[in-house]
């Protein structure tokens, strides 16, 4: 076992640290429901205890971290937590549903990060398993990065199915229109617009 340096420690605590915080603030931010939105937010929990969090930390006191890669991870998590605090507060109240589930908030939100991507909470989610994969370059990361990625794919698509066929289809299919799903539409009309 290699015994970290201070700033891998950091880092490890850190990158730890932040699936934790996606879990606790996530359940007091996010509205649970019913039983089917249990079972997604359960598998949720189980995605970043494992293959993030116990993962960072399983790896991390195994494996040196070159100065390099501790950089780009380092920016790379402070992009995640800054996205993910900025979507948090701005659907604070609003009741959005957790993953895989048929909620459907009151109201479309397209103001804070909405304004410019339909998905700020996954993508942050994706930043983090990806500065997971940056800080230890490895075949289990890898796998976690490209599973954890994939399920958020498909959550973002069935969110959008969902509100696709509520009372918001209208209003979400122009939503659609003028933002991109996890990255800024570039177009004449810009965001918002």
């Amino acid at each position: 076992m290699i015994v970290p340096s201070l700033s891998n420690g950091i880092l490890l605590l850190l990158l730890g640290g932040a699936f934790i915080h996606f879990m606790y603030a996530g359940s007091r931010t996010l509205c649970f429901q019913d039983a089917e939105r249990e079972r997604a937010g359960n598998i949720a929990q189980i995605c970043f205890l494992f293959t993030g969090t116990m993962l960072t930390w399983f790896l991390g006191v195994r494996m040196p971290i070159p100065v390099a890669n501790q950089v780009a991870a380092a920016l790379v998590l402070v992009s995640s937590l800054s996205l993910y605090e900025w979507a948090r507060h701005t659907i604070w109240g609003r009741r959005f549903g957790l993953a895989f589930g048929v909620h459907v908030p009151e109201a479309l939100c397209d103001v804070g990060p909405y304004r410019f991507i339909r998905h700020p909470l996954y993508l942050s989610y994706g930043l983090a398993f990806l500065a997971e994969l940056i800080a230890l370059p490895h075949w289990a990361t890898a796998l976690g990065f490209l599973g954890n990625s994939t399920l958020l794919v498909l959550s973002a698509r069935n969110d959008e199915r969902v509100l696709a066929r509520s009372s918001l289809a209208a209003d979400y299919a122009a939503y659609r229109e003028r933002t991109g799903m996890f990255f800024p539409k570039l177009s004449s009309a810009g965001p918002g617009r």
